[in-house]
């Protein structure tokens, strides 16, 4: 019998969970903070684990949104690191003082409003027609 591919997907009740079955504990916390952030990113851990596989970008199941396009990521020193992508595989710098956070929500805050306003506008992060 051939075993399950490991892969991030969503099951009935829209939880991220890995197509091998795993789901990822924290789905049984009540209320945390960053809950479907939190349960994405340990399925991809798993499928890292697994399969010894991680795309670059930090989409992995997204690739058909729009850009430009933010993401945010923790780093080893428990800060969170926002990156800036005007197209797939294009990433648009930032400044240091700008690109790392002390929450992911200060983090996310911070590229959403740099995104939208670009969004809005219909340029790209380097101030370009999309």
């Amino acid at each position: 019998m051939k075993t399950p591919s490991h892969f991030l997907k969503r099951n009935a009740d829209n939880e991220a969970v890995c197509a091998c079955g795993f789901r990822p504990e924290i789905l049984d916390d009540p209320a945390p903070v960053g809950l479907q952030w939190k349960a994405k990113r340990d399925v991809l851990d798993h499928v890292d684990a697994m399969e010894g596989y991680r795309p670059s970008a930090p989409f992995e199941g997204n690739q058909d949104r729009r850009f430009p396009r933010a993401g945010v990521r923790p780093g080893a020193s428990g800060r969170w690191k926002l990156t800036l992508w005007d197209e797939p595989d294009v990433t648009h710098p930032i400044s240091k003082e700008n690109q790392w956070h002390d929450t992911a929500r200060e983090a996310f805050d911070f590229g959403q409003l740099i995104i939208s306003t670009h969004w809005k506008a219909g340029t790209r992060l380097n101030g370009m027609g999309r």
